[in-house]
């Protein structure tokens, strides 16, 4: 009998021991996952507070442009204030939009701004010959060779602006 007794008595701390295992290993384990959780954690707040960092900094760059915006639009304004066109120079820029609308309609001329300066360029438009004649001359140069395109654009001729009767 003394060993069935031994052996119940072993067979319960066994149990115990098992039991007291189970309880450990069920804190170890919760242990972790508090500790996988605060480590989740610790990771998100530095996430934020990198996040809020940038935050600081782009606000702070945005506040330096803004600053930077404003003496660019004060200074604009500045400019704008004093740039007038005097009297004299609209009265010639008129003059000039005059000379060029004349021209165009008498000689059928249209002329390319886009051209470099020192290049006429453009075309002349004949409406009775139903025709359009590009050019591209250099400035500077003989000015016959416009006058000679014309006339072969349009068919009219120096010779017959000089015989005309009301000349």
């Amino acid at each position: 009998m003394t060993v069935d007794t031994n052996e119940q008595w072993y067979s319960g701390v066994i149990k115990d021991l098992d039991a007291f295992c189970k309880l450990v290993d069920d804190k170890v384990e919760k242990e972790q996952q508090r500790l996988k959780a605060c480590k989740k954690q610790n990771e998100l707040e530095y996430k934020v507070l990198q996040e809020k960092k940038l935050n600081n900094d782009f606000t702070q760059r945005q506040a330096e442009l803004n600053r930077h915006c404003t003496e660019l639009d004060r200074i604009c304004s500045t400019f704008e204030s004093r740039l007038t066109i005097a009297d004299n120079d609209k009265h010639r820029l008129e003059n000039a939009k005059e000379t060029y609308q004349l021209a165009k309609e008498l000689t059928g001329i249209r002329l390319d701004f886009s051209a470099p300066s020192n290049i006429a360029k453009g075309y002349i438009k004949s409406e009775s010959r139903k025709l359009l004649q590009p050019f591209e001359f250099e400035l500077g140069g003989d000015s016959e060779a416009v006058w000679t395109l014309l006339q072969s654009t349009t068919g009219y001729t120096r010779a017959d602006k000089e015989n005309r009767p009301d000349n």
